[in-house]
């Protein structure tokens, strides 16, 4: 077992269930600190399941630890793009847990989510109504809405799903950013190629824990195999899943 102060965030036999159904089966990882972890496995597989246990908004046996303070990015389609607020009002909603509830964002807040928003290429959205950015922007926004909290580990559900690549490049361009100034990321993701190419550490979950590891240990049909099953086809030394969300293709 590694020191306390070189573990982002661990989990100990972790399980959840709804009814009779069972999500999540004895889990049992840690992400070293600073590290970018992705979460793989089809659908229904419990990586959002996954997250929210972590974040212990779900009722489950076995233990977690978070070093420090966590952030969460949720689906994109989790959030209603009705709601009357602008891209600046978003990410100032990040600094509402470090403020408390009875104080509202000071003048220095605003300057920080402005320079979140820029960071995340949308200075010039910010008075945008969030409903009428494009998807892209709105996960972008999401993203600065969980920067703005200054959390030690960011767990993050599929940001990077149906968003446009250039906003794909600027989310992965800060999430570099972050994990190099020491946070801890914890992603989930269908893309398996794009999860071999930008995370340090993976996760294979099929309510179990099939794998974890680097990317060359991960990426192996054996492996995949266990977790995708008929999904799973070998073409031509390429490993490529094929699913009722997405086709993706990893060396």
């Amino acid at each position: 077992m590694s020191e306390p102060g070189e573990v982002g965030l661990r989990a100990d036999g972790l399980s959840v269930s709804f009814d009779a159904r069972r999500a999540l089966v004895d889990v049992s990882f840690e992400v070293p600190r600073a590290t970018f972890a992705g979460v793989l496995g089809p659908n229904g597989a419990g990586k959002t399941t996954l997250l929210r246990a972590l974040l212990g908004a779900l009722p489950h046996a076995g233990s977690k630890w978070i070093g420090g303070r966590p952030a969460y990015v949720p689906q994109a389609g989790a959030v209603d793009n009705a709601f009357p607020i602008d891209a600046l009002g978003v990410v100032l909603m990040g600094r509402y847990p470090r403020l408390g509830w009875r104080r509202r964002p000071g003048r220095a807040d605003r300057h920080r989510a402005l320079e979140i928003l820029d960071a995340v290429g949308l200075a010039g959205e910010a008075r945008s109504p969030f409903g009428t950015l494009s998807s892209g922007q709105r996960q972008r926004t999401l993203v600065g809405r969980a920067l703005a909290q200054e959390g030690d580990v960011l767990l993050l559900d599929e940001p990077l799903t149906g968003v446009d690549t250039p906003s794909q490049e600027v989310i992965l361009g800060v999430l570099d950013g972050e994990r190099r100034r020491g946070r801890t990321l914890l992603m989930t993701t269908h893309d398996l190629g794009q999860a071999a190419r930008v995370c340090d550490l993976l996760l294979v979950l099929n309510e179990t824990l099939v794998a974890v590891g680097p990317p060359e240990e991960v990426f192996r049909p054996e492996v995949l195999g266990r977790a995708y099953g008929h999904e799973l086809l070998l073409l031509g030394g390429y490993t490529a899943l094929v699913d009722d969300a997405a086709h993706h293709s990893a060396p």
